[in-house]
């Protein structure tokens, strides 16, 4: 799968900088009805190449992953970090994730996450369910700091 996603990235002359799984494939990969996967790349200058770097990256992978729908996400390095603020998109990795590929020290910048998420007051509505997203936080920081 990684270098199927390198393949693509190069061709549009950028840098593969971080690959990420993460929602419910890692979570709870039994009932997991899709893969999400988080590409970061070195830059993208518009939303032109950002929609067709996840269309492409899409394409290549599901040449790999046959039996689930892909959900690629594309981001640059810099929208990367905006979108691990509470409430954004990227926030849900609290969830759980795994790091296939790593230049940009994914890790610390979920862990800051966390961080963040664990201080305030954040609920999100998912299908009738509550999630209360700092309560997560404060138990995986809880298990990390145990599991040094």
């Amino acid at each position: 799968m990684l270098s199927k996603v390198k393949e693509v990235v190069e061709k549009y002359s950028k840098s593969l900088k971080a690959l990420i799984m993460f929602g419910s494939s890692i979570y709870s990969p039994m009932t997991a009805r899709d893969l999400d996967i988080i590409t970061v790349v070195d830059t993208v200058t518009n939303v032109n190449e950002k929609t067709l770097l996840e269309v492409e990256i899409t394409k290549a992978l599901k040449n790999v992953i046959v039996n689930k729908p892909i959900d690629v996400i594309v981001f640059d390095v810099e929208s990367f970090k905006e979108n691990l603020e509470p409430g954004a998109l990227a926030s849900g990795l609290i969830a759980g994730f795994k790091v296939l590929f790593n230049e940009i020290y994914v890790e610390e910048l979920i862990t800051k996450a966390l961080e963040k998420i664990a201080l305030g007051q954040y609920i999100v509505l998912k299908k009738d369910r509550k999630l209360n997203l700092s309560a997560i936080a404060k138990a995986k920081l809880k298990i990390k700091k145990i599991m040094r």
